[in-house]
Order: C-alpha cells, then sequence, then structure tokens
C-alpha cells in the first residue's frame, strides 16, 4: 500500500490516479483490519438512536431520546447546531434532505410524527409536523432520484410519501399480515425499516412484524396526495382507490426455514429488525434471534447466465468454417487455412450445430452450479456470530462497493463480515452494553459512526498501526454468543408478546377487578379521554409522551 501511495503522489505507474488508487486500495482488507475507535461524540443526555452522514459527508445527524437533533463536524468532534427536535418521545432517526446544503432535516419517532426542521443561516431550526402515524414511527427512506421526496413507515403498518416542494403526504399502502386469516380479519403488520433501491428508484423494501423482507413497485400506482386536515376525507377515498395496487408486494422473501406453511402460518416465531439493499440491489435482513441473511438482486437467480456467461468450450474461429454462401474454391481456401480436410455444406452445418449445443450444455451445467451454492432459492449467503435478541438493531453494507457487512450486537461489539464468504473479518467492542445503529461514510473506505445505550457516537477509522484481524478472542465471543442466542431463542418460543396495549390492558381489568363500580364511571373515563385530545395541543418542546419502560433500549 506505500508504494501505491507514492505512485499515486508521483503521478507514476499504471493506473496511479486518484480514482484507480481508491478503488484498488479503498477495498483492501487491511484497512478492515486497521479499524480502531477515532473519537467520540458526547453531547446527547440520552440513548442516541440514529446516526447519519450527510450527502457531502462533511456532517454527522444524530437524533436522541433527550428529544434533540444534533448536527456535528464529525472530524473535530464539534457540534455544528442543535436544536429540539419537536418530537414528544424519543427521536428514532434523523437524515438531511440531499441538495438542501445540509439545511432540511426530516425525522421521526416514538411519538408517530414525522417533522421536517428547516435551518435558518444562523442556525436557527424551525420545526413543523408533517403527519402522524398511529404507532412509533421507526425509519425514514430518502429516495435515491428525488431529493425533495421520502418516506416513512411505523408500528401502524403504513408507508407514506412526502413531497417536500408541494408540503404534501401520501398513505401509500398498509402492510398487514397474512398468517392464514381472511384479508378482512388481517392486522397491520408492525414494519421497523424502510429503504429505497439505488439501482431502482421505484423500488422499496419494508420488513418488521414477520419473517418476510417486502419489496414493492411504485409504478404500479397513480400517486393521490392529500393536504391540511381540510382535505382528509378527500384524501382517504384517493387513498384507498390506489393503495389496493401496491398491496401486492413484487418479491416477497424469507429463508426457507421461516417461510409459512401452506396454510399461512408462521414456520417459526421471527421478525426482521432491518433490512437494506446494496449498490447491487442486494437485500440484506437481520433478524431477532436469528442470522443476517443476503438476498439475491432480483432477476439474479435466472438471469445471470444472461448478464455474466459462465465460461465453457468455445470453437476457435478456425473451427467456425461456415460454407453456406461460399463457392468451392472459397471453401477450399478456408479449409485449409482451418487444417483440416474439407467438408460438404451439410457436415458444416452439422458440426456447427454441435458445437453451439456444447456450449450450451456447458452454459447450463454453470448455471446449475452456482444456484446449488444458494443456500436456498433466494438467499445468497449468511453471517452469525452476534446477538441481536434485546432491541432493534440496525445492518448496513459498508465499503466502496458494498462488500463488507456490519452489524451491532447485544454483546457491545461491532461486527464486520465480508459480503461473498461470510467470514468475521473485524470485532470492535462499540458499547459497554448493545449497539444499534451504524453509518458508513458515504465515500471514505473504511469510516464508520456507531451509537447504542450509551449516550455518545463513536467514529471508527482504518488508523491503527498494525492491522489486527479477529483471534482467539474473538472466536470465544462467537462461541459464546452462539450458545447465548440457542438459549434465548428456545425461551422466545414460548413467551407470549406482551405488547405496551395489552399491559395497559391487564391494567385496566386488574383495577376494575379491585374497585367496586360506580355510576360516575362513565363522566370519568369521557373526561380522561377529554384531557388524552387535549394533549395534542400543547407545545412538543414543553411535553412528553409517557415513555415505555424499553423506550431507551429500541430504536
Amino acid at each position: 500500500m506505500f508504494r501505491g501511495v507514492l505512485e499515486r503522489q508521483a503521478g507514476a505507474g499504471s493506473g496511479s490516479g486518484p480514482s484507480a488508487f481508491n478503488k484498488h486500495f479503498g477495498r483492501s482488507l487491511d484497512l478492515i483490519h486497521r479499524l480502531q475507535l477515532d473519537r467520540k461524540l458526547d453531547k446527547h443526555e440520552g440513548c442516541v438512536n440514529t446516526v447519519a452522514f450527510t450527502q457531502d459527508g462533511e456532517r454527522l445527524v444524530s437524533g436522541s431520546d433527550d428529544l434533540y437533533v444534533n448536527v456535528w463536524n464529525w472530524q473535530t468532534g464539534e457540534t455544528a447546531f442543535g436544536f429540539h427536535s419537536g418530537h414528544r418521545n424519543n427521536v428514532f432517526q434523523a437524515k438531511t434532505l440531499p441538495e438542501s446544503a445540509n439545511k432540511t432535516i426530516v425525522t421521526c419517532a416514538a411519538d408517530g410524527q414525522v417533522r421536517a426542521a428547516f435551518i435558518s443561516e444562523d442556525g436557527h431550526a424551525e420545526t413543523k409536523k408533517l403527519a402522524k402515524h398511529s404507532g412509533r414511527a421507526h425509519k425514514v427512506a430518502l429516495e435515491p432520484d428525488q431529493p425533495n421526496c421520502f418516506l416513512s413507515s411505523g408500528e401502524d403498518g403504513a408507508v407514506i410519501s412526502f413531497d417536500m416542494r408541494s408540503k404534501k403526504s401520501v398513505k401509500l399502502l398498509v402492510c398487514k399480515t397474512q398468517s392464514g386469516q381472511a384479508d378482512a380479519a388481517a392486522r397491520p403488520l408492525s414494519l421497523n425499516s424502510i429503504h429505497c433501491n439505488p439501482c431502482r428508484p421505484w423500488q422499496f423494501t419494508v420488513a418488521g412484524g414477520d419473517a418476510y423482507v417486502r419489496v414493492y413497485d411504485r409504478r404500479k400506482a397513480e400517486a393521490a396526495s392529500c393536504s391540511g386536515e381540510e382535505e382528509q376525507e378527500d384524501a382517504a377515498a384517493s387513498t384507498r382507490s390506489f393503495a389496493a395496487a401496491l398491496a401486492t408486494p413484487v418479491r416477497k422473501l424469507a429463508p426457507k426455514h421461516m417461510q409459512n406453511d401452506e396454510a399461512g402460518n408462521a414456520a417459526r416465531h421471527a421478525h426482521v429488525t432491518c433490512a437494506n439493499f446494496s449498490r447491487q440491489g442486494e437485500i440484506v435482513a437481520t433478524y431477532n434471534d436469528e442470522k443476517i441473511y443476503l438476498f439475491a438482486p432480483e432477476g439474479s437467480t435466472q438471469d445471470r447466465g444472461r448478464s455474466r456467461p459462465p465460461s465453457g468450450p468455445v470453437a476457435s474461429p478456425a473451427k467456425r468454417v461456415k460454407t453456406g454462401n461460399l463457392d468451392e474454391g472459397e471453401q477450399e481456401e478456408q479449409v485449409r487455412e482451418a487444417g483440416e480436410p474439407r467438408k460438404t455444406e451439410r457436415q458444416a452445418q452439422q458440426a456447427e450445430a454441435d458445437e453451439i449445443a456444447a456450449e450450451r450444455s456447458s452454459t447450463s451445467a454453470a448455471m446449475e452450479h452456482w444456484r446449488s451454492s444458494l443456500i436456498d432459492d433466494e438467499v445468497i449467503q449468511s453471517y452469525s456470530g452476534h446477538l441481536n435478541s434485546d432491541t432493534v438493531k440496525g445492518v448496513s453494507f459498508m465499503g466502496l462497493a458494498d462488500e463488507y457487512v456490519v452489524s451491532g450486537s447485544d454483546c457491545g461489539h461491532v461486527y464486520i463480515w465480508s459480503k461473498h464468504d461470510g467470514r468475521l473479518q473485524k470485532l470492535v467492542k462499540g458499547d459497554r452494553r448493545v449497539v444499534n445503529c451504524l453509518e458508513p461514510h458515504p465515500y471514505l473506505p473504511a469510516t464508520l459512526a456507531t451509537s447504542g445505550i450509551e449516550h455518545d457516537i463513536k467514529i471508527w477509522t482504518p488508523t491503527a498501526e498494525q492491522a489486527r484481524p479477529p483471534g482467539k478472542e474473538a472466536e470465544e465471543l462467537l462461541a459464546r454468543n452462539t450458545s447465548q442466542g440457542a438459549r434465548d431463542s428456545r425461551v422466545r418460543v414460548n413467551q407470549v408478546m406482551l405488547t405496551p396495549q395489552i399491559i395497559a390492558q391487564l391494567m385496566r381489568m386488574q383495577a376494575m377487578h379491585r374497585a367496586p363500580r360506580r355510576r360516575d364511571d362513565s363522566r370519568e373515563d369521557q373526561g380522561d379521554h377529554e384531557e388524552e385530545e387535549s394533549e395534542d395541543d400543547e407545545d412538543p418542546a414543553n411535553s412528553r409522551d409517557v415513555p415505555d419502560p424499553r423506550d431507551c433500549i429500541i430504536s
């Protein structure tokens, strides 16, 4: 590598330009092995649930349980500015819209709101509510070819589209479960994740409360927009008219052992905490109490032979003798050049047909070999050794060509695997308890931001003096995690998932059982309902929803 740096600086050697240098050395495994903690960004007063680099890579945006959003000069460790998000509960994601000069930041949170912050030149932020999910809103996704547009998803199963130019929002669809029930009885599927395909910008993927990663195509429906409370009724009617076209995903992916049976019943209790596209159109998905899986790009299992034909015996030009349109003298000359005895026209055509058949047979055999290397019909690779049990973990691609997969873990470590062979290449301690969020730099190789339960953000760079691949300690940790993961999975199979709504209902039932009924109960209930409705009119900066005990560890 040192010699390559000298050649780049001196302009010597072939392929010594900046782009060639980045392509060759930016993908070097040595950089991953030299990854180490560069600095900590410490200003939040709660768990940091989201970190995201700006499009130019100069700033880092973070959001926290303290309801604040900070914009960092991550290379110096200082904040450029920070502001109250306007949310009433934990901020789950914050992203800067491209081509906004880092002046427009969109956020979503546990209060269900999707908000936008508009930053003035003096650093003052004005925030505005754009829409509200009926459950927590976990993620927003920027659209690759539309710098003013983005999507949001939440626990109500809804996907909402936003266009900042017109200040309008559209409910594209409500994702529902399919557990052997009739469509009318199907309930909304809680969504943890949403991401847009950089290869096919009209596609997006969602994942959450079951084992399936769903891919939708926006071209299947005409957009109907709504803005303001006065248009809600018309918007609801128009939304129903086109949402049905998006209700069926173009792809529905899950490892075979997690797929539903013929009756629609889940093979095992598993759900996706995060799913993202790569630059090549692959999808990586991380599951609770399970592995991380890499799904093949659309059409690759059927069309791979056409896009990248496998090598096989190809007839040389000398052997490919065509005689149909040649006179006798030309035939004799061509045969002499080929070094073969003269053939009749029929013999030459038959020989060529045999060679083409041989080539096709070789191609078919190579295709079958490639398909047999798949874990199942769609899964290319899997990654293991981490723990994903207690929180909603993120997963991401890393590298200039997305050649690595990176994830956090309940053991507090950051895991980096080679994408193609699934080998663990780096293991670093990222938190005393849990690492949830991971954000690779958009163009700097082996540069990463992470966060978790602790109140700081950690920046990782390839600056270690010596390369340190995983060693014996990593093997011991992976063995412990595998054993712990197996125990957690067995315990969860026999558990009933207690959601906050179920707990609240149980507490109400217990209170009704203990306290005698009074005639004015209905009046008290009505007063409580009116009090709840009035909360929406309070200043969000001075009010906060009652937090769920798990809020600090769910992002």
